[in-house]
């Protein structure tokens, strides 16, 4: 019995489970009696669906006074002008990506006999040392 007393994680996990009852128990003495955060919410929803329904039984008979077939064009009409308005915005887009793209290619690839020659310094200056891959000589080449 001794041991499970002085073992750090039973004494955590009993101070957890104690403080955890008594943090319950203060949460229910402040809230008052009978009035939960949930029900209230649950009518406010109940009641709300109750008042968008009656706007929408009144607009129902001017669209069904309508051709169904006119409906779906006008429908149909909506779709195709709000593709068309975005094909246009992404064609537009794509437009002004390729011309910033052409850009930057054209001005990295300017090389001239200056840039090429400081190109082969930097290699061998930030290549692996000589010592570590020496050049190939002829001795080197009759002991294989």
């Amino acid at each position: 019995m001794h041991e499970i007393l002085t073992n750090p994680l039973v004494i955590a996990a009993v101070i957890g489970i104690i403080s955890a009852i008594f943090g319950k128990k203060n949460k229910d003495e402040k809230r008052p009696p009978g009035t939960r955060p949930g029900n209230q919410a649950k009518k406010q929803d109940q009641k709300q669906p109750q008042k968008e329904h009656k706007p929408e039984a009144e607009e129902l008979p001017a669209v069904s006074k309508e051709n169904p077939f006119e409906q779906k064009r006008r429908e149909a009409e909506k779709r195709l002008a709000e593709t068309e308005q975005m094909f246009n915005g992404l064609e537009h887009k794509l437009t002004s990506a390729r011309a910033r793209n052409a850009s930057l290619k054209k001005s990295a690839l300017k090389i001239n006999k200056e840039t090429a020659v400081q190109g082969i310094i930097f290699s061998e200056v930030l290549g692996p040392p000589r010592a570590k891959k020496p050049h190939r000589t002829m001795r080197n080449i009759g002991k294989k």
